[in-house]
């Protein structure tokens, strides 16, 4: 022992724990053992090691129960006895369930002094925050949380229980510690744990209400009347168990779960601070995991719905790249790929500026207003299609940071629209406009014209002496007359024009942006010629041939020269027509 001095009073009254030894060497010099000599009260604290039970004992031979763990720290001594050196480490020791932060050096010969620091609060949090962090929003894993509880606990065996929706019923899923002999003898007893599902127990939730440990003597005294008395009573015998304790987890009020920490006899519970922050810090990690689950199933359902729905779903940010897009976008664009798609930017792509896309959707995120339009789109792998467009802002923190987009193919939908329209509008001998496109098609027209300040021109004329062509040879004849004149109109016609049947053998032309009325003079006499002309119609009937020569009147107005509004327009028209008609027919004359 050490001789009582300043030096001794300080290292016993040290917060590290000291210890002195003398190293014992078999007949081949090797290093087997060595002998406590003295040892500090903190020593005593931090091993549950008592002083009068080991001071002039050997540690393998006296003291350690795991010999191999024990054969570990007399090598880690060897060095230090016989190189006369200091080391510095860490080790984890099994026996203790802890991490000692270790300083040893050879003081005198065949002796060396240890002294330790226990890092077992700090070294664990590190493993099991690191644990946390790297498993969040990851399904739990149960064993792994319940060896961190078996190791800190310093526990023999431990289980953990998961609490049900209700907060009362749990269900045993995990086991620590357990060797192949105990599943054995558990099965041997019909005692099946993992899986097991325990009802409520009114005794076991009173002796553990509003504690975070709870220690019972006996397991029998925790199980109560749960489980036949003689099968635990067996059971602690076997395992020659002792205390068993209850570690609750709890989030606000609500039991997630518990370990239960099983301890042979004349064990204690370990490092109870660490355990309790432990489960401390276990509730937040199950609570975040649970909710992440569900947001995760969530966003799966979501996910799921979305990919497989019949109409395209896109998001974006508010720089307009493609954060999102569904299995059917990508074939409504006719898209080789989802990265393909991903390449175009929603405010940039030269095709969505010039359909209204991207202002449209720049409109939505700056104004945080939701937006529907239709717009026809050429992708850009050549599909034409038409779409119906549903803009919606994406919110974070009441800050825009996107936009999801819904996109609906109403093609085939327009075009039967179109159809219909074209049935509506259309004149079914001629397929020239009817009368309905006076105040929808040719109305837009005369507008876009005073919008952009343009010059266009109008023409009404009729076919002369038509009734006499009915009387003559049919009215077959007179229909193929109008069809076939309809046709050579047609001809002279640009995509912005339009002819439209206003009666029976009445037609107004309108000729949009013809740049100058000086230029009329020479389209209006070539299209004069071409209608009025040689008709070739072959009757079916009879199989007839005949040859007509048909004229036409025509009465001619300019926008805006003669009138702004279609009424006028027509009007200055008529009288033209009229004029000619008065003339002697087969003319036509301006206004």
């Amino acid at each position: 022992m050490i001789d009582h001095n300043p030096y001794y009073e300080a290292v016993h009254k040290n917060s590290c724990a000291f210890a002195y030894h003398e190293a014992v060497f078999d007949e081949n010099n090797r290093m087997i053992d060595y002998i406590f000599l003295d040892v500090n009260q903190s020593f005593e604290e931090l091993t549950g090691l008592k002083k009068e039970d080991i001071l002039n004992k050997r540690y393998v031979q006296d003291v350690a129960q795991d010999k191999d763990q024990a054969m570990k720290w007399v090598h880690l001594y060897e060095k230090v006895v016989t190189e006369q050196s200091t080391v510095d480490f860490q080790e984890y020791s099994t026996e203790f369930s802890r991490y000692y932060s270790v300083i040893a050096y050879s003081s005198e010969k065949s002796r060396f002094v240890t002294i330790f620091q226990n890092k077992t609060i700090e070294l664990k949090m590190q493993e099991i925050a690191q644990y946390f962090i790297n498993n969040i929003g990851n399904q739990i894993n149960y064993d792994q949380i319940t060896k961190f509880a078996y190791e800190i606990s310093g526990a023999d065996y431990a289980a953990f229980n998961l609490f049900h929706e209700n907060g009362r019923d749990f269900s045993t899923i995990s086991l620590c510690g357990v060797s192949n002999q105990l599943k054995k003898i558990c099965e041997m007893l019909d005692f099946q744990i993992i899986g097991k599902t325990w009802a409520y127990d009114p005794e076991r939730e009173k002796r553990t209400k509003d504690k975070d440990i709870t220690v019972f003597e006996t397991l029998h005294d925790l199980t109560g009347k749960v489980l036949p008395k003689t099968v635990i009573i067996q059971l602690e015998n076997i395992f020659k168990l002792g205390i068993t304790v209850i570690a609750k987890i709890t989030r606000e009020g609500r039991v997630l779960g518990d370990f239960t920490l099983f301890f042979k006899k004349g064990q204690q519970l370990k490092n109870q601070n660490l355990l309790l922050l432990y489960i401390s810090q276990l509730s937040l990690f199950m609570e975040k995991n649970r909710l992440d689950v569900a947001l995760q199933t969530n966003q799966k359902m979501f996910y799921t719905l979305a990919e497989y729905a019949p109409i395209g779903f896109i998001s974006c940010d508010t720089k307009g790249t493609i954060t999102y897009a569904n299995k059917k976008l990508i074939e409504i664009m006719d898209s080789p790929s989802y990265d393909a798609t991903r390449s175009i930017n929603l405010l940039d792509f030269p095709k969505l500026k010039a359909a209204g896309f991207s202002e449209k959707l720049k409109e939505c995120m700056i104004k945080d207003r939701q937006i529907s339009f239709e717009m026809g789109y050429t992708s850009l792998w050549g599909k034409y299609c038409w779409l119906r467009v549903f803009f919606t802002p994406i919110k974070e923190n009441e800050k825009i940071i996107g936009a999801n987009i819904v996109v609906d193919d109403i093609t085939e939908k327009k075009k039967t629209e179109d159809e219909l329209k074209e049935k509506v509008q259309r004149d079914p001998l001629t397929r020239a406009f009817n009368r309905h496109a006076l105040e929808t098609i040719l109305l837009e027209r005369i507008n876009d014209s005073a919008e952009k300040k343009l010059i266009s021109c109008l023409v009404v004329l009729d076919v002369d002496d038509f009734k006499d062509i009915n009387d003559t040879y049919g009215h077959l004849v007179g229909d193929k007359v109008l069809k076939y004149l309809a046709t050579r109109i047609k001809q002279e016609l640009r995509d912005d024009d339009l002819i439209i049947r206003t009666g029976g053998d009445e037609f107004l032309i309108y000729f949009h942006d013809i740049q100058d009325e000086k230029n009329a003079p020479k389209f209006i006499n070539r299209l004069f010629d071409k209608i009025s002309a040689e008709y070739k119609i072959a009757q079916e009937q009879d199989g007839n041939r005949h040859t007509l020569h048909v004229s036409c009147s025509m009465g001619i107005c300019f926008y805006p020269k003669d009138g702004t509004s279609l009424n006028v327009l027509i009007s200055k028209a008529d009288d033209a027509l009229y004029q000619v008609k008065k003339s002697g027919k087969g003319k036509y004359a301006f206004a």
